[in-house]
C-alpha cells in the first residue's frame, strides 16, 4: 500500500467526527464541572442542566427543563430578564457576584453567580448561561451574610437609581445593576476600584480632600449642592448626575452609600425651557420661595436696566419701588401657599422700578413652576405705560366727544325748534294765501326739522350705547318681545310668532328692549305690503342665548348687508322714509359693548334676518 500524503486532504467524514468528538468532550466537560452549569433562551426557560445542577440546587434535569430560571432565585436577588438581556445585548458582561439561590425544598442559601451570553456564529444573542457556585464551608464561613445584610443587598440592588458604597478610603464595596447600565462598567471591573474612576479627570484631584472632609462629619445630604456635578462613562464619555449622600454604620467602620441619578434629560429639557424663556417678547423673571431672582431673559435686562448678573441670586423687591416693599413678601407667601396661573394685583395698579429709579406701570401674569427643588414663580412683566396713555387719552377724547354731542343735541334742537314753530305758523296764518307748491315746502321743511330732531336724538343715543345698560331686572324674553311688537304694530294687520325656548332671567333690560324694537320697527317700517310677518327664534349657546329676527319683507341685497350697521346709512331717500340712519349701528354697539354679535342674511322665500347673540351670563353693570 501507498502511504498517504500528509498534505492530501482530509475525507470527507473526518470532519463530522471530529465535531461530534467535540461536543462529546465538551459536554462531558460540563458535566463534570463542580458549579452548576445552566442554559436558557431569551424567554427565560432553561434549556440545558448539568449534573453539579441538580446537586446544587436538588432538582432532577426533568423538574426544571423549560420552566424560568427566576424560580431558582428568591424575589429581588436577580434583575430582571428584560433587563439582564440588555445588558449583555450591550455586550456589557455581568461578572461574578454573590446571591442567594432557592433550593428544592425551599431552602436559601448563599451563592455566587456570574451570567454570561450565548451567541451564534453570527454574535447574535440566543440565549444566557448561567454558572452557579455552592460557598465552600470555609468560605461561607468567612462571607456569611446576615438576614439584615441580604436584605440591604436586595434593596440597593433592586433600587431606580444607581447606588454606590465606599468605604474610607474611597474604594468599591459594592454596586448595583443599574450602576452597570448608567456607567457602563461589569460590577468585577468597579469592585475595589476607587470612586475617582467614575469621576472626569479634572475633578479628581478635589475629590479624596472633599471625601475626607464628609468622613469627619458625615450626614445625609446631597453632593456638591450648588455645582454642577458629572459622572463618567466607561466609553470616556460624561454626563451630568445629582448625588445623595448616605453614611452606613457596620462593622468595618462608617461607609457612605452614595445614590447617583443621570440628570441628562432633565438638563435638556432645562435648556428647552431657558431657550423658550430667553425668546420670549416679554420680561420673564423666576424666583424661589424666598423670592430670590433664579432666572432673567434679555427682555429684563432691557426693560429694567440692569445687566442679568446684578439681578441674579437678589431679591424680587429691588425691582419693586420702595412704598409697595414692605407688604410684597406676604403676597407671596400667599400666593406659593396656593400657587396657580394667574395675572398679579387684580384691581390694582402695578409698578415696576429702572435701575435708574425711574417707575413705570406694568401687568403681570404669574405661572407655577414645578421643579425637582420645588415650586419656582415664574414672572412675565409687560411695561404698559404706553397703553395707559393711549387709554387715559382715549377716555379723555370719549368723554370730550361725547359731552359734544350732549351739547350740540341740546343747543342744536332749540333753533330747530325755532324753525318749528315758525314754519307752523307761516301754514297756519297763510292758509288760503299760498299755492300749493309752497304749501308742500313747508310741509317737507317741518319733516326735515323732526328728522334733524330724531338724528340729534340718536347722535347722542349712538354716543350712550354702550352705556345703556341701568339696573338689572329679570327678564321674561317672550314677553318683552310681545310688549315691543304690540306698541310698534298697533296700526297694522301684522303677525308675531315666536319659535323656541325663551330664557326667564337676570339681564340688561333697557338694551334688550332698544335692540328689539329698532328690529321690530325697523320691518315693519320697510315691509313693502300692508300686511305680514315677523317670525323670531331664540336659542341657547354655552355662553349665549341666540336670537333670530326674521320677515317677509322685500329684504336688503347682499352687497348692502354690512352698509346698513353704518352710522346714517339709508337704503331708499329720506323723504321717503323716516329715520335718522342710525337704529342699526345703535343696536350693534350695544350688543357688542356687552360681547354679543350681529349679523344680517336673507330670508327666504323674501325678506331679511338679523342674527344676534345676547350674553346669558351678566358679567358686568353698565353705567
Amino acid at each position: 500500500m501507498v502511504p498517504t500524503n500528509s498534505n492530501d486532504a482530509t475525507p470527507p467524514d473526518r470532519h463530522d467526527d471530529v465535531t461530534a468528538d467535540t461536543s462529546s468532550l465538551l459536554a462531558s466537560i460540563v458535566n463534570s464541572s463542580d458549579d452548576a452549569i445552566i442554559a436558557s433562551n431569551l424567554e427565560g426557560k432553561i434549556i440545558s442542566w448539568n449534573r453539579a445542577a441538580s446537586r446544587i440546587f436538588g432538582y432532577p434535569l426533568a423538574d426544571v427543563l423549560d420552566q424560568p430560571f427566576a424560580l431558582l432565585f428568591p424575589e429581588g436577588q436577580l434583575p430582571d430578564l428584560a433587563t439582564l438581556v440588555k445588558l449583555l445585548q450591550q455586550g456589557t458582561p455581568i461578572g461574578q457576584f454573590e446571591t442567594i439561590r432557592r433550593c428544592l425544598g425551599g431552602n436559601e442559601l448563599p451563592t455566587l453567580l456570574t451570567i454570561s451570553p450565548v451567541c451564534d456564529h453570527q454574535d447574535i444573542l440566543r440565549g444566557l448561561s448561567m454558572i452557579v457556585r455552592d460557598f465552600s464551608e470555609g468560605y461561607r464561613i468567612a462571607t456569611r451574610l446576615t438576614q439584615s445584610e441580604r436584605h440591604f443587598r436586595q434593596v440597593v440592588d433592586a433600587a431606580p437609581n444607581a447606588m454606590v458604597m465606599i468605604d474610607g478610603r474611597g474604594c468599591i464595596e459594592m454596586v448595583n445593576t443599574q450602576t452597570e447600565i448608567i456607567f457602563g462598567y461589569n460590577r468585577t471591573e468597579l469592585l475595589g476600584k476607587t470612586m475617582e474612576l467614575l469621576i472626569p479627570e479634572r475633578f479628581r484631584k478635589h475629590h479624596p480632600g472633599l471625601r475626607q472632609d464628609y468622613f469627619a462629619v458625615p450626614t445625609t445630604r446631597a453632593m456638591g449642592s450648588g455645582r454642577d456635578l458629572y459622572g463618567l462613562r466607561k466609553d470616556g464619555s460624561e454626563f451630568p448626575v445629582e448625588i445623595g449622600l448616605n453614611p452606613i454604620e457596620t462593622t468595618d467602620g462608617i461607609k457612605v452609600l452614595s445614590a447617583i441619578v443621570d440628570i441628562s434629560e432633565r438638563k435638556r429639557q432645562e435648556e428647552r425651557f431657558r431657550l423658550v424663556v430667553e425668546a420670549a417678547p416679554n420680561a420673564m423673571v423666576m424666583i424661589d420661595s424666598r423670592g430670590y431672582m433664579e432666572m432673567v431673559n434679555a427682555q429684563t435686562e432691557q426693560l429694567f436696566g440692569y445687566a442679568r448678573e446684578e439681578l441674579l441670586g437678589k431679591p424680587m423687591e429691588i425691582l419693586i419701588p420702595e412704598r409697595f416693599r414692605p407688604q410684597h413678601p406676604g403676597l407671596r407667601s400667599s400666593y406659593f401657599a396656593t400657587p396657580s396661573t394667574r395675572a398679579m394685583g387684580g384691581g390694582r395698579d402695578l409698578f415696576g422700578l429702572r435701575k435708574d429709579g425711574s417707575e413705570f406701570q406694568v401687568e403681570i401674569g404669574l405661572n407655577p413652576i414645578h421643579t425637582a427643588e420645588g415650586i419656582k414663580v415664574l414672572s412675565a412683566i409687560v411695561d404698559i405705560s404706553e397703553r395707559k396713555r393711549f387709554t387715559d387719552e382715549l377716555s379723555r377724547r370719549n368723554q370730550e366727544l361725547n359731552n359734544f354731542a350732549y351739547v350740540a343735541s341740546h343747543d342744536l334742537k332749540s333753533p330747530l325748534r325755532g324753525v318749528d314753530q315758525l314754519a307752523t305758523w307761516l301754514s297756519e296764518d297763510l292758509v288760503g294765501k299760498i299755492d300749493a307748491d309752497t304749501d308742500e315746502h313747508l310741509r317737507l321743511m317741518r319733516i326735515r326739522i323732526k328728522r334733524m330732531e330724531r338724528l340729534l336724538d340718536d347722535l347722542l343715543l349712538y354716543f350712550r350705547a354702550g352705556q345703556l345698560g341701568g339696573t338689572i331686572e329679570h327678564v321674561d324674553f317672550a314677553a318683552l318681545v310681545r310688549d315691543v311688537f304690540e306698541l310698534c304694530c298697533a296700526e297694522r294687520p301684522f303677525n308675531l310668532e315666536l319659535d323656541g325656548n325663551f330664557p326667564i332671567c337676570p339681564t340688561h333690560k333697557v338694551p334688550l328692549e332698544l335692540v328689539f324694537r329698532n328690529l321690530i320697527s325697523n320691518a315693519l317700517k320697510h315691509h313693502d305690503q300692508a300686511s305680514g310677518k315677523i317670525h323670531i327664534r331664540a336659542s341657547h349657546t354655552e355662553h349665549f342665548f341666540e336670537f333670530a329676527v326674521a320677515d317677509d319683507g322685500p329684504g336688503i341685497a347682499e352687497e348692502h348687508r354690512e352698509r346698513v350697521f353704518t352710522m346714517f346709512q339709508t337704503l331708499r331717500p329720506r323723504d321717503e322714509v323716516e329715520g335718522s340712519g342710525m337704529g342699526l349701528a345703535i343696536i350693534k354697539k350695544t350688543i357688542e359693548s356687552l360681547g354679543g354679535s350681529i349679523r344680517l342674511d336673507g330670508n327666504h322665500p323674501r325678506g331679511a334676518v338679523f342674527h344676534f347673540s345676547w350674553p346669558r351670563q351678566v358679567s358686568r353693570q353698565l353705567s
